[in-house]
């Protein structure tokens, strides 16, 4: 993913939902780690706009509400196997849309408990 693009996805969703699920300075922004998240001009945006992020150990799906996530909205669209691509898109963001937000309120709200766990499995996989 292109810088620009990793920037323009801050801008447009997560400030939002940042927003939406009423975080104010609660919140904190958890990424994947991945080079584009680590560029230098998205670094100086995440300054700029007073925007914390983790600091992330790599491979850590246990800690990362997101993949919890996805496995949702698999399951949501899973019967569209012999869909075309613009359906199968269609159905996974309408998934994405049905996401309550007291879902994504719930997953905050067990990562306490979800870190103890993986310290407690000395960084491994729990069943959380």
């Amino acid at each position: 993913m292109p810088k620009d693009t990793c920037i323009k996805m801050l801008e447009d969703a997560a400030v939002p939902s940042a927003h939406l699920l009423d975080y104010g300075d609660l919140f904190w922004h958890q990424d994947d780690g991945a080079p584009c998240h680590r560029a230098k001009i998205v670094n100086a945006w995440n300054e700029g706009n007073g925007f914390r992020c983790i600091q992330w150990p790599p491979r850590t799906p246990d800690l990362n509400p997101i993949e919890t996530l996805w496995g949702d909205i698999k399951r949501a669209i899973r019967s569209c196997r012999s869909c075309h691509f613009g359906e199968l898109e269609a159905n996974a963001m309408a998934a994405w849309r049905d996401i309550p937000a007291t879902r994504c309120q719930e997953l905050v709200r067990k990562m306490s408990a979800r870190i103890k766990d993986v310290i407690s499995a000395k960084g491994g996989h729990t069943r959380r």
